[in-house]
């Protein structure tokens, strides 16, 4: 009898049926594999042993045809193209894959997760594809072209073999090992031609203004053609009348169609606060001049210094204390978060905080609704103690994620999924910890709230704003829904500036001569030596043999050793300028290097030109490995004649690059950040609110118990706040955690940090680790 005519009974027969089932499946499997086996050993020994002594060698195949062969020149081998065609036939089966798609060439080598897992790499046409090789295992990836970004080259963490990475939208990279570099070489540039491929033919689909004509009048003829037939039939009444009007309506979710009804009806009182450099500040007066378009009424609370810019878009300014400039010495000298930073910030800025604090809280009082971004601190707190909805808003990555690491935990080479959820965790702790004292007492003595922990902040479940491009920085897979990414805030002032003779001559002469021009320069960065930086931007350009257009902000915020210094004389290549829009700059020159700041880099990939990027601290250095990873620019370590020099020449000569930043610079320009963030504000509006009323009872509740107790140090211990959740894949598992004699949830345990890596790791189950485990990572 066969396992499928079982029947089970009540009772213990259960038991009994399912095992004989499975066995009996298990059987089928080892029968119909055994057969397929003997089959291909007894009709190609001699092609199986090659596969085998392949597969332990870890060698290569490719199977496209020899490009410097002509076509006459090519001698066809019958054998080989049968073997070739099985190849193909065997690809498309083990990953599922159309007949369509094409088998170009194949690798041995170990996909690096915990541990290295041996296997075999597929190239083709449209796809991407590894499967593991290892008996017990049967890992398999299938990752669409057009969804890496690109591939790069890197040490391995095993010593000895040389490293791939691939950099995927959305996702953690993939770490890949090679017997040795010419594999590992010979791999990556099959790739990149691949990606150049996909890259053409989605291309091919943008049509120039003549074939969009064409197109429209194909459009307008088969439409025509279309109401003449439709001419000769009778209408035929499908559905009765009164169900087409009267019928239910269809709910959807759109962005863009659904808006209408969440927006408010009355204007709303909305303060942004903000501190830093202006680059932190321009974006929030494109968002409050897009808000005073609606109707509302925003202010900006930020640094004095920033009034009058503010105030000239007709937008009211409420003062925030503290000297930015102060605060980007500190990060430039010694670091962000470095244990030098960390004792300098608290023996001098501990009374720069409590300013910042108590004048955050004057400037948003009257407020409906408050925008911060969470370098500012203060914004949660006010919320919570005013009773309004809060949201975050910012220019680098805050949130926790695998796919990138935090904004000031980037490290120039890739660290992989862990490592990333990680640095969220960790400097949201460190950060709190720095300032918890002062902020629970200004709580306690100025809001009357309190004391919090980041459990009760809940600061991972706020609406948050991301206002930088999704083609640039693409929205990980495990992002929440309240978590978006809405393109950049653009703030044109093109318009009202008008360029100099000088400057428009120099740029005009550049183009006659046809010779490439840049722009440099690094905003308000504070450095230590300026003379040496600008006699270093002198030789580069000059070794480069290109014209440049030179911003020299660097120098003037420095308050001594250099004021007395004299100017390293210029030559006629490099023109300086003290300022200029840069939505209007950059549509000028070919390329531009700058220190990476969010706002500058979003301008310079807007124009659509490669863009150089010297990071000095915080998110300077994500950026400028973004740049890298998507293949629009190039990071720099140090301002050298060489180093700089090098770029200088590779951004104005590199087509590959040069044409993925025209792209690139096409799909930003076709965003339009504000208005989403706005339309993101109406449809979080009523989410936000719950957190407020989240927040109101967890404070009656406490408020209840210090009443009962009489004790107004009583702390409730069931408050609402980030949930914190163990994963466990199956009931063995557990019992063999148990076993090893610790909790699985007990902090530190080997067995948390192995359920949670093979999880996807600290909080919930990534799409990688999941997919990588068992089934397909599609795009």
């Amino acid at each position: 009898m066969r396992a499928s005519d079982a029947t089970i009974a009540p009772g213990g027969s259960r038991p009994i049926a399912t095992p004989l089932y499975h066995a009996a499946t298990i059987a089928g499997y080892v029968w119909d594999t055994g057969k397929r086996m003997g089959s291909y050993l007894s009709s190609s020994p001699g092609i199986y042993y090659e596969k085998v002594t392949g597969a332990m060698a870890g060698g290569k195949r490719h199977y496209s045809e020899a490009e410097a062969l002509s076509p006459e020149d090519r001698i066809p081998d019958p054998e080989d193209s049968l073997a070739d065609a099985e190849d193909e036939r065997r690809f498309q089966q083990h990953f599922s894959l159309a007949e369509s798609e094409r088998l170009m060439a194949t690798w041995y080598c170990s996909l690096h997760r915990v541990l290295p897992l041996y296997g075999k790499v597929y190239l083709g046409t449209r796809y991407f594809c590894y499967r593991s090789l290892l008996p017990g295992t049967r890992t398999k990836i299938v990752l669409p072209l057009r969804d890496i970004f690109n591939v790069e080259k890197q040490k391995s963490y095993r010593i000895g073999y040389p490293g791939m990475i691939l950099v995927i939208k959305g996702h953690e990279e993939l770490f890949f090992d090679f017997g040795s570099v010419n594999l590992r070489d010979d791999c990556v540039v099959s790739i990149l031609r691949g990606l150049d491929v996909v890259a053409k033919m989605e291309q091919s689909t943008i049509l120039t203004d003549e074939e969009k004509l064409d197109a429209d009048a194909a459009a307008n003829e088969n439409e025509l053609l279309s109401a003449a037939r439709r001419h000769d039939y009778t209408k035929t009444e499908l559905l009765p009348a009164d169900i087409e009007d009267d019928g239910p309506p269809i709910l959807f979710d759109d962005g863009s169609a659904s808006v209408l009804s969440f927006k408010p009806k009355d204007p709303l009182k909305i303060t942004c606060l903000t501190i830093g450099s202006r680059g932190d500040v321009q974006p929030y007066i494109a968002l409050c001049k897009g808000l005073l378009e609606e109707g509302h009424k925003p202010r900006i609370a930020t640094h004095r210094e920033f009034q009058g810019w503010v105030e000239r878009h007709g937008i009211e300014f409420a003062p925030v204390e503290g000297d930015p400039a102060e605060l980007m010495k500190l990060c430039v000298e010694h670091g962000m978060f470095t244990p030098k930073f960390i004792t300098e910030t608290n023996s001098k800025f501990r009374g720069w905080l409590d300013e910042l604090l108590d004048s955050a809280w004057k400037a948003c009082q009257g407020s409906d609704v408050l925008i911060e971004s969470p370098s500012a601190m203060a914004g949660i707190h006010i919320a919570e103690a005013l009773g309004i909805p809060y949201f975050r808003a910012f220019t680098m990555p805050w949130t926790r994620t695998r796919a990138y690491p935090h904004a000031f935990a980037s490290l120039h080479s890739k660290a992989g999924g862990a490592y990333n959820w990680t640095s969220y965790v960790v400097f949201e702790n460190v950060f709190w910890h720095m300032t918890a004292g002062q902020m629970n007492k200004w709580r306690h003595e100025r809001l009357g709230l309190r004391s919090t922990d980041l459990k009760r902040l809940q600061q991972n479940k706020r609406p948050f704003l991301y206002n930088f491009s999704p083609s640039v920085v693409v929205p990980p897979l495990d992002f929440s829904d309240w978590v978006r990414v809405t393109g950049y805030w653009f703030l044109d002032e093109a318009n009202s500036w008008t360029p100099p003779p000088d400057l428009l001559a120099f740029i005009n002469k550049a183009k006659s001569d046809n010779a490439k021009l840049v722009y440099i320069g690094f905003g308000s960065i504070v450095v230590s030596d300026s003379r040496a930086m600008t006699q270093h931007i002198v030789d580069a350009v000059l070794k480069a043999d290109i014209r440049c257009i030179l911003s020299k902000g660097w120098s003037d915020r420095l308050d001594g050793e250099d004021a007395h210094t004299a100017e390293v004389p210029l030559p006629p290549s490099i023109f300086q300028i003290s300022s200029a829009p840069h939505d209007w700059l950059f549509k000028q020159i070919d390329a531009a290097v700058h220190h990476g700041g969010a706002g500058t880099t979003g301008a310079s990939l807007r124009a659509g030109i490669p863009t150089v990027i010297k990071p000095f601290f915080g998110d300077q250095f994500f950026f400028a490995t973004r740049v890298e990873d998507i293949g629009v620019g190039l990071r720099v370590k140090h301002i050298t004649p060489n180093s700089l020099g090098r770029a200088l020449w590779i951004a104005t000569h590199d087509d590959r690059m040069r044409n993925k930043a025209r792209v690139l610079g096409e799909q930003i320009r076709a965003e339009d950040g504000v208005q989403t963030a706005i339309k993101a504000i109406y449809r979080d509006m009523e989410y936000a609110r719950s957190l407020i009323r989240s927040v109101k009872g967890v404070k009656q509740a406490s408020q209840s118990d210090v009443s009962s107790t009489g004790d107004a140090t009583v702390d409730s211990g069931d408050d609402e706040g980030e949930e914190s959740w163990t994963f466990v894949e199956s009931e063995s598992e557990a019992d063999a955690v148990g076993h090893r004699g610790n909790t699985v949830g007990s902090p530190g345990s080997w067995e948390q940090h192995a359920l949670q890596r093979r999880l996807g790791g600290f909080g919930k189950p990534a799409l990688g680790s999941v997919v990588l485990g068992k089934g397909r990572l599609l795009g």
